[in-house]
């Protein structure tokens, strides 16, 4: 038996079981996710849920797009152009969000869903020809309404 000790050998000790204790809470973490996750298909209340989201998503986005357009479109002309361009992404956004959920908002109510889309679609339509956009804002808020 000698009389020395190696040097540094305890710290190397504490160390593995420190990285062992961690890695075994990592392991003990992600079954827990994995097992509380299910991975079947979402529920009702889950899919009313990403509509609701999805619906004010795409409901601030409009009200984004009517102080945009506001300031770049007077009297069916541009007169600012980095606004027009943020306006017209504003309704864009509003329209990848609804479809983006579509399977949510059809499983609560397909025909609202088919109003919405069609109400947004009127907008950007709208929004492209420079003209005035009240009476399609008021259309689309009603038809994303039922949602939010």
């Amino acid at each position: 038996m000698s009389l020395y000790r190696q040097a540094g050998r305890a710290r190397r000790n504490r160390r593995i079981a420190v990285g062992a204790a961690v890695a075994a809470v990592v392991v003990i973490v992600l079954i827990v996710v994995l097992a509380s996750t299910g991975g079947g298909p979402p529920s009702h209340a889950e899919r009313v849920a990403s509509a609701r989201s999805a619906a004010a998503e795409a409901l601030d986005g409009i009200e984004l797009l009517t102080v945009e357009y506001g300031q770049a479109v007077r009297g069916g002309r541009v007169v600012a152009a980095t606004e027009f361009a943020a306006a017209k992404a504003d309704v864009q956004r509003a329209r990848q969000s609804l479809a983006g959920h579509r399977a949510d908002f059809e499983a609560v109510d397909p025909a609202a869903y088919r109003r919405a889309s069609d109400a947004l679609g009127a907008l950007a339509a709208t929004v492209a020809r420079r003209a005035d956009i009240a009476q399609a804002v008021r259309a689309a808020r009603a038809a994303l309404q039922p949602f939010a």
